[in-house]
């Protein structure tokens, strides 16, 4: 319903015009007024939606009538009415701040045209005046909350109840289009059930206000299943999950309000555990999602796992740990996420005391803590205690390596003493000698006692070939003081002795 004043100092035009707007309008308030001063006086007194004035006028014309209305900041539509002679006019009130122009005698249809699109002003106006309330009966301070109180108790002055609904979704698509089209269908399934909703944009959910003229449930099972429905939908014709947190009824403003809209938000923390795409009421889930978390990592038992390398008790450990600390009641997401990341932190510490190189993890936490729901958090977990896993064993691989050429410079520098043995390296570098054997069989594909003979027969070879020394002379100059053993070993190698080895190579 609108209220419209109609201002003309001529009788015949101000009366045709106010009833030819009563008639295609029974349920609208109309004013008038013969010239812009009296206008100004009921603009005062009433709540004015739509103004038609004519320009030419006594005592105040419409030009400086509409220039009263543009500087008081008035939210009015403002129409004027000009002759053909008065265009000019009419262009000077437009810049003025006027909304539309009609040309005299007015047309009905017009007419009709200018209040259709003065109601959807209307609506617009008032949907970001209660939308505005919202925000800072939310988010506001107290002054503000009990403003914006007053706002919604004169935008609904028969509210008796209210309920909040929160709504998040998960898409990749379009979020304004899909916040226009759930706007759409949530408001058409509100007003279907007599309800006029409000809505508010929060943190990327739809904060939806429903308002009740009696005290009777406002969540029914038929409302309940049309939000069902609704999810569904959104599933299937976008790929978009949406979850709905339902919050407890409330009756008085603002701190009932805000408790109950807090209730609603904290419902969709519920998704984190057992997922989205459904509705939590938080009078059944009041006392999820809102305690602390504690994480409890076995350090011992996962120090041992990464040390190994075992991968799937590293994901049990990871699991067990957060299997915990929800096995009494729901965390706060966010705080099982921090206290995830602490007890992760904790471990990289315990090894960066032990000598281990810290791990870089700003890039783990990261990812750690954008998680959407706790089954990205584990993964996120044991991705960050694994990456530690790697980067010791390439570190162990790069310290093992270093250590085996170390140990190959070594006998070739030294290949000439008698006593270069497993045991003698062994104790040079600092290992048990049988684990000293594996450590050099595998990186260099043979024993340590086969690569010291090899060493030696190579140098024998080269000695054969550029000396005119003895044989028994070289074998003592490889570290060999036998010279049938060493003879032994240099035909093993090469498949021919010392001597016809010296005197082939010597033909060729």
């Amino acid at each position: 319903m609108l209220n419209i004043l109609v201002v003309d100092d001529e009788p015949k035009h101000r009366k045709g015009l106010s009833r030819m707007l009563k008639e295609l309008k029974p349920e609208y308030n109309i004013f008038d007024a013969r010239d812009g001063a009296e206008a100004l006086e009921r603009v005062g007194v009433h709540s004015i939606d739509l103004v038609f004035t004519d320009i030419q006028m006594p005592v105040m014309d419409g030009l400086e009538f509409v220039d009263h209305l543009t500087r008081r900041g008035g939210s009015e539509s403002i129409v004027i009415m000009s002759a053909y002679s008065d265009f000019a006019y009419a262009q000077r009130a437009l810049q003025l701040g006027a909304n539309d122009y009609l040309l005299k005698p007015v047309d009905e249809q017009k007419v009709r045209h200018l209040l259709a699109k003065a109601e959807q002003q209307r609506r617009a106006r008032r949907l970001a005046s209660i939308e505005s309330s919202i925000a800072e009966l939310l988010a506001g301070e107290n002054n503000a909350a009990g403003d914006a109180a007053i706002s919604l108790n004169a935008c609904f002055p028969d509210f008796k109840q209210g309920k909040f609904l929160a709504i998040a979704f998960k898409s990749a698509a379009d979020r304004k289009f899909l916040l226009r089209g759930l706007k759409a269908m949530l408001g058409a399934i509100l007003n279907e059930d007599g309800y006029v909703p409000a809505f508010y944009v929060a943190d990327h959910t739809l904060i939806t206000l429903i308002l009740s003229p009696d005290f009777s449930p406002i969540l029914t099972k038929g409302l309940e299943s049309k939000l069902e429905q609704m999810i569904i939908y959104f599933a299937q014709e976008y790929g978009t999950e949406l979850t709905i947190g339902l919050g407890p009824s409330f009756s008085e403003w603002p701190n009932e309000a805000r408790r109950a809209c807090k209730q609603a938000c904290g419902a969709l923390r519920i998704q984190f555990f057992n997922g989205g795409g459904r509705l939590y009421d938080a009078e059944e889930e009041m006392n999820a999602g809102v305690f602390p978390a504690v994480v409890k990592l076995d350090v011992d038992g996962l120090t041992k796992a990464v040390l190994s390398g075992n991968r799937p008790e590293i994901s049990d450990f990871v699991e067990l740990a957060v299997k915990r600390a929800m096995d009494e009641r729901l965390p706060d997401p966010e705080k099982l996420k921090y206290a995830t990341a602490a007890a992760i932190h904790h471990l990289t510490s315990c090894f960066a005391e032990k000598g281990h190189s810290p791990l870089h993890s700003a890039a783990y936490e990261e990812a750690l803590l954008k998680c959407r729901d706790v089954d990205e958090l584990k993964t996120a977990a044991i991705s960050w205690i694994l990456e530690l896993t790697d980067r010791l064993d390439q570190h162990r691989q790069h310290k093992t390596e270093s250590i085996i050429d170390s140990c190959k410079a070594y006998i070739e520098r030294h290949y000439a003493e008698e006593d270069l043995s497993l045991s003698t390296l062994a104790v040079k570098f600092h290992f048990n000698p049988s684990y000293f054997c594996i450590l050099f069989k595998n990186q260099t594909r043979m024993t340590l006692h086969q690569y010291i003979a090899r060493t030696r027969m190579r140098v024998a070879a080269d000695l054969l070939l550029q000396t005119s020394l003895r044989v028994y002379q070289i074998a003592e100059n490889v570290g060999y003081k036998d010279p049938k053993y060493f003879i032994r070993l240099f035909r093993k190698e090469f498949g021919t002795s010392p001597e016809e080895y010296r005197h082939l190579s010597a033909t060729r």
